[in-house]
């Protein structure tokens, strides 16, 4: 076997090895502060027998008490299946997410197999799956979708498939990728999209693209029927969409947005400084390229794309959505390393010691969940923290409101005698208007928040020092069970390492007045 197919299966099984044994022993990745936004009306179904997630009452009226509508639904039907089959808890979610990671990682193996020339050494490019460990969310599986889109995209430049089929094939999982992920189905369509733009430009050969217009028809036809057939369906998407819109308007980007670029997505910045090179080198590269068509066209397609994404994410968008590139950003790594190898033997050493700094730069949370979170789960781990947190429920008054993370909502949806509220949306969802966790503590007068270390240092610890202050309305009891401090509790390694620690931070609450606002 070659080193095209040993290299990179190797290294998918050192990756895979390496998130099964933190799950076993440390239970991580610990769910993000919204994972329980898409899981929880799937969960509260199964549980309760009714399609809504209650938690989200205060922010989605719709998606709170009538029926879940705030995201595209095809992630709640794997969830459906998934959960149907091995129970709606927290470890259950993990394990499911750990699974499509992998699914994930062996698409893209396949695309490296399958599409790129025989020579370099591959592995390195899928080592770059270590920067991926926040993956609860429903881009999760779009990633599938699109990755299962790039492969049959250049399997058809391969002539491996061709014809009706590979653009019905091509069709539909856009069509997934967008019912799942509308933002990581947009840059999906526009990697295959330029991919195939690219094989025409350099090959000067006839490709279709018919499969693109097809999603366009039917991704607005369905949107269309569902808007007037449904309505009450999309005035539940339209609530999250007002909320967190996609366009957030123009911004100069801020330092820390810029560093997390760096640290996230760096291949792409090397991508763009090889711009030069690569424009001197065009003719030589595109002198006898007929054979290199695939996987150069694949490259082009995956680079632009992943520049526009990261482009929107500093200036118009969340800079979260730098995160959507990781997936991508393991084929850009496996195709600069065939430039290299076709264009600069002589300089192959200096190309792969700045990707091995760029491996270095997105594996430093891997690194700092295997260490500090490895002593965080000595500390308190997950089967520790849901016994606490149930202890905390099973305590607590009826029809008593409790603000919670979303790694214990898991657990509070089996308690229906305490009325459980996602953290992330304790307040309506009005776009524009500024963020007042304060005030919406005031309104809602909980008895209790129960937080990971992670949301409390990031958002609830300054409301709860100025709550201390005004003795008057409330009297506050904290309790914080971490023995050993995350790194969220250090303003210095906050933006570095993030979300290690199960260990719960209690806030009981004794309220000194009758009613909201007096």
């Amino acid at each position: 076997m070659n080193e095209r197919y040993r290299g990179p299966c190797l290294a998918l099984g050192l990756v895979m090895a390496w998130r099964l044994t933190l799950l076993v022993f440390t239970s991580q990745p610990i769910p993000e502060n919204d994972a329980f936004l898409f899981d929880g009306a799937v969960v509260n179904w199964l549980l309760h027998g009714q399609y809504f997630n209650p938690s989200l009452a205060e922010a989605f009226p719709i998606s709170g008490h009538q029926v879940f509508a705030a995201y595209p639904p095809l992630y709640q039907v794997g969830v459906l299946f998934w959960m149907s089959v091995f129970g709606t808890s927290v470890l259950s979610a993990l394990w499911m997410h750990l699974v499509m990671f992998g699914v994930a990682g062996l698409l893209a193996v396949t695309v490296i197999r399958s599409v790129f020339p025989v020579g370099p050494r591959y592995a390195l490019a899928v080592l770059f799956l270590f920067g991926v460990t926040f993956d609860d969310r429903p881009e999760g599986l779009a990633h599938i979708f699109g990755l299962l889109t790039l492969w049959l995209t250049a399997q058809g430049l391969c002539g491996k498939v061709r014809g009706f089929a590979a653009e019905w094939g091509i069709a539909l999982a856009l069509l997934g990728a967008l019912y799942t992920s509308p933002i990581v189905g947009a840059f999906y369509f526009g990697a295959a999209f330029l991919t195939r733009a690219a094989a025409w430009f350099l090959g000067r050969q006839r490709i279709h693209f018919a499969a693109f217009v097809l999603v366009v028809a039917l991704f607005a036809g369905i949107t269309l029927f569902i808007a007037r057939a449904y309505p009450l369906l999309w005035q539940g998407f339209l609530e999250n969409a007002r909320k967190t819109p996609v366009c957030n308007g123009f911004r100069i980007p801020a330092a820390t947005e810029i560093l997390k670029l760096g640290r996230t997505a760096p291949v792409f910045l090397i991508a763009i400084g090889l711009l030069p090179f690569l424009l001197t080198q065009r003719k030589r590269l595109l002198a006898d390229a007929s054979g290199d068509i695939p996987w150069l066209s694949l490259t082009v397609g995956v680079a632009v794309m992943g520049t526009v994404m990261l482009a929107a994410a500093m200036v118009l968008a969340s800079p979260n959505y730098v995160m959507y590139v990781l997936f991508a950003q393991v084929l850009l790594t496996a195709g600069l390393l065939a430039l290299g190898w076709r264009l600069a033997p002589g300089n192959r050493r200096g190309l792969w010691a700045a990707l091995v700094c760029c491996l270095a730069l997105v594996s430093v949370r891997a690194v700092g969940m295997t260490t500090w979170g490895l002593a965080c789960a000595a500390d308190v781990s997950r089967s520790a923290a849901i016994q606490l947190v149930c202890g905390e429920l099973d305590k607590s008054p009826p029809d008593s409101k409790v603000v919670l993370s979303s790694a214990f909502l898991y657990e509070a949806a089996r308690h229906r005698q305490v009325t459980a509220i996602h953290e992330d949306w304790v307040q309506p969802a009005r776009r524009g208007q500024p963020e007042d966790f304060g005030g919406a503590l005031l309104r809602l007068r909980p008895a209790e928040l129960i937080l990971t270390q992670f949301d409390y240092y990031r958002r609830y610890q300054p409301v709860l020092e100025d709550l201390k202050s005004r003795r008057e309305l409330v009297e506050i009891e904290l309790t914080n069970t971490a023995r050993t401090p995350p790194p969220d509790a250090f303003k210095s390694f906050q933006k570095v390492v993030q979300h290690v620690s199960w260990a719960p931070v209690i806030v009981r609450f004794n309220w000194k007045y009758a009613a909201a606002g007096r």
